[in-house]
């Protein structure tokens, strides 16, 4: 009696393993489509265990943007989206929006809030965004 090919080769269980807990452990990823003027870009955040170390997306010259998705180990702590109108005298922040978990576990995409649309500076001038969280864990 032959054993299954599976059985008989220690590496091949230790490869289909891990090919199976990567793809179960997923690690979390934040992307945001972020539009001025016209123009679309997209930004991707992984997770970080220091919000002060991730820095802002230049957005037309006229905004930044920054996304921070902190926590550990694909566990998410939390996640704050800061936008920021760009003045002569620097930088003045007009949206903070915080998400805490539990986020629903979703295959694929989850939306990560509303269509966002914000105005700022003499001429209001428009910066929309759309924020989407691929693989959360539950």
């Amino acid at each position: 009696m032959r054993l299954p090919l599976l059985c008989r080769n220690p590496l091949l269980i230790v490869w289909v393993w891990a090919c199976t807990s990567a793809t179960v452990q997923a690690t979390p990823i934040l992307r945001c489509q972020l539009t001025y003027g016209g123009e679309t870009q997209t930004i991707e955040a992984q997770l970080s265990s220091d919000p002060y170390h991730i820095p802002l997306t230049d957005v037309g010259g006229r905004f930044k943007f920054k996304a921070a998705m902190i926590g550990q180990d694909a566990r998410i702590d939390y996640i704050k989206l800061y936008a920021y109108f760009q003045t002569w005298h620097g930088d003045v922040p007009i949206q903070q929006a915080s998400y805490a978990p539990p986020f629903p576990h979703a295959a694929g995409r989850l939306p990560l809030g509303p269509h966002t649309m914000l105005y700022a500076g003499e001429l209001e001038r428009e910066l929309q965004y759309d924020c989407t969280l691929e693989n959360p864990l539950p």
